[in-house]
């Protein structure tokens, strides 16, 4: 009886410890979404919990959770944005804990530099970027650096004028990526991590009207740049020349395939040997073969979502499972990852969110 006991103790700790907690920003709306919710994922099984409504916040669409798993920020887009700072406690609600702005219209996307100290923040509507200061404490302080981009690109209703889309931090912490769907181009920012200023260094430039959204850092200078209007991936390379050499663009979408569709999130998987993206309008998750160091891609196909806008998704900790957002069919949906045969296999499991935007998983 001692042994049953015992075994089955060790079979729930086990159950328990497979479980990972992640986080999912949403566009909120009278029906459906109230904020950032919570939701649990079994990394043995792929099954996901019911989410449960962590924090109330109005259009938390991008997340980023801080390396020690303490803090969650979350970009308010609206017009003068804002960034929430919130405490992730014990059981996974979060507490908040201030709000500061973004410094433009419609933030949209977040990162943490790898100290731990930077906040960068992406404001779509304006085209600026911010630089905010992170306390030990976790609290946000007004921005120290903010940039306004210039310009335009071919597309005279999407292009019109700039739109800065996504921030990310070099590995090494000495540069960050600001993707502009409006110019055609991710420039390039030298980043004191002492003071947090930026400094522009360098571009990359995408074909032009392929309107750059996000964008995925490899290894050697490599940079897998997501464009939305394209539906397509840009593979650069930058060795700090002032314009970075474009090696390949690849269509994220079947050549027959002729009714709208744009790019949402690009991830790259940790083994750096297979990239994903999701396409709206195709409803699918495109998946890449990738040549870690030479940054050859080659496009093995799409993977049915199973609901409307897929936007952004996510590798589960263990790189097993990506969990993925149907934003019009107020889904959440996971896959297990086949890394050697670059497939996506369709758990079983689906759960009800209202209009998902961003996943993120706590390390």
């Amino acid at each position: 009886m001692k042994s049953l006991i015992a075994t089955t103790t060790l079979m729930t700790m086990s159950l328990l410890a497979a479980d990972r907690t992640a986080y999912i920003g949403t566009y909120t709306k009278p029906e459906g979404s109230n904020g950032i919710y919570m939701v649990r994922l079994n990394e043995t099984t792929g099954q996901l919990s019911t989410p449960e409504l962590a924090a109330e916040s109005p259009n938390p669409s991008f997340l980023a959770i801080s390396k020690g798993g303490k803090f969650l920020y979350a970009a308010n887009e609206v017009n003068n944005g804002d960034v929430s700072a919130f405490a992730i406690l014990p059981n996974g609600k979060l507490s908040p804990l201030n709000k500061v702005k973004s410094k433009g219209d419609a933030p949209c996307h977040l990162n943490i530099d790898s100290t731990g100290k930077w906040l960068a923040v992406a404001n779509y509507s304006s085209g600026t970027a911010a630089v905010l200061p992170i306390g030990k404490d976790g609290k946000l302080g007004e921005a120290v650096a903010t940039v306004q981009h210039k310009g335009k690109s071919v597309d005279p209703r999407r292009q019109e004028g700039p739109h800065a889309h996504s921030v990310n931090f070099s590995a090494d912490n000495k540069f960050l990526y600001v993707a502009d769907l409006g110019l055609d181009q991710v420039k390039i920012y030298s980043f004191d991590a002492k003071t947090g200023a930026i400094t522009e260094k360098a571009q990359l430039e995408t074909p032009k009207g392929a309107g750059p959204r996000h964008l995925a850092l490899g290894v050697g200078g490599l940079a897998y740049v997501l464009n939305e209007m394209a539906s397509s991936v840009s593979v650069f390379r930058w060795a700090g020349e002032p314009k970075g050499q474009i090696l390949t663009t690849v269509s994220a979408i079947p050549a027959d395939y002729k009714a709208n569709t744009s790019g949402a999130e690009v991830v790259l998987h940790p083994k750096r040997t297979l990239l994903f993206t999701s396409n709206r309008g195709h409803d699918s998750i495109s998946i890449y073969r990738t040549e870690p160091t030479t940054g050859e891609t080659k496009l093995l196909g799409q993977q049915p979502i199973g609901g409307k806008v897929p936007r952004g998704f996510v590798l589960s900790p263990d790189a097993k499972f990506l969990v993925a957002g149907a934003q019009n069919s107020d889904l959440l949906v996971a896959f297990k990852v086949d890394l050697a045969e670059g497939k996506l296999i369709p758990s079983g499991s689906s759960v009800k969110v209202g209009s998902p935007v961003c996943v993120r998983f706590v390390k």
